[in-house]
């Protein structure tokens, strides 16, 4: 599994990814527009963004260019992220996650086991 990584603070979102996934997942640091083209290309199967907000710069330009319903925010500035609504993004096949930088932590590992689960790693 490869994950575009993109938004602020890439570094360390792909930290965080490479941490709890125990390196099961590659990930490739890019920008948003840059990953639209990969995950189009199926170079990469899914994408992570952060921004202040969650909701904002992380996943706006993703809306626009492959559709609302393949994205999702998972946590929103001052939200917390919850286990459920991540295994039911998933679940319905998102693809892009956006999150507020402040929830990095706590969202990378939701979202790595939920995909490493319906991956059946």
């Amino acid at each position: 599994m490869k994950i575009a990584i993109g938004g602020l603070s890439k570094n360390v979102t792909a930290a965080a990814v490479q941490k709890f996934s125990g390196g099961k997942i590659e990930t490739v640091i890019t920008t948003d527009i840059g990953a639209v083209s990969m995950l189009k290309k199926g170079e990469v199967d899914y994408y992570f963004g952060a921004c202040e907000s969650g909701g904002g710069a992380a996943i706006s330009i993703l809306i626009g260019m492959i559709g609302y319903a393949k994205c999702c925010t998972v946590a929103k500035n001052g939200q917390v992220v919850k286990k459920e609504n991540v295994e039911k993004f998933v679940n319905e096949g998102k693809i892009a996650f956006g999150m507020s930088v402040e929830s990095i932590e706590k969202t990378v590992p939701l979202l790595v086991e939920a995909l490493l689960e319906k991956s059946g790693e």
